[in-house]
């Protein structure tokens, strides 16, 4: 995977925002959990996936999401999806995921309402 399509972004302090492949699925998810990993182990607060640019995703890409949902978790990091496209957000709701993990319409909005949720 290269950096272009895989950009992570620190726009806010604390704040790491993963963006997606155009194809999450056996090719392209591995690369994401590292990216995933490597924004956990920078002492991110908050990681936040950007799932605007992702159309397609399959179960070893939904399995990409829960590996990093459950090492955010396991090192205090919050975690959250943002803006799946409507096939994507099918996959999610489908697979149950979409309870599991906050999903949210933009950045500002999830960094407002995470942030406003670990300060409780």
């Amino acid at each position: 995977m290269t950096r272009d399509e895989n950009r992570m972004a620190a726009d806010r302090a604390g704040t790491e925002i993963l963006s997606m492949p155009a194809e999450l699925d056996l090719v392209t998810s591995e690369g994401v959990v590292e990216q995933g990993y490597a924004a956990i182990a920078r002492s991110a607060r908050l990681l936040l996936l950007d799932l605007t640019g992702l159309s397609f995703c399959d179960a070893r890409g939904l399995g990409a999401f829960v590996r990093i949902a459950n090492h955010a978790d396991a090192a205090g990091c919050r975690f959250g999806l943002i803006a799946p496209r409507p096939r994507v957000e099918k996959v999610l709701r489908i697979s149950g995921l979409y309870s599991r993990m906050p999903v949210f319409a933009t950045a500002d909005e999830a960094v407002a309402l995470l942030s406003a949720t670990a300060s409780v």
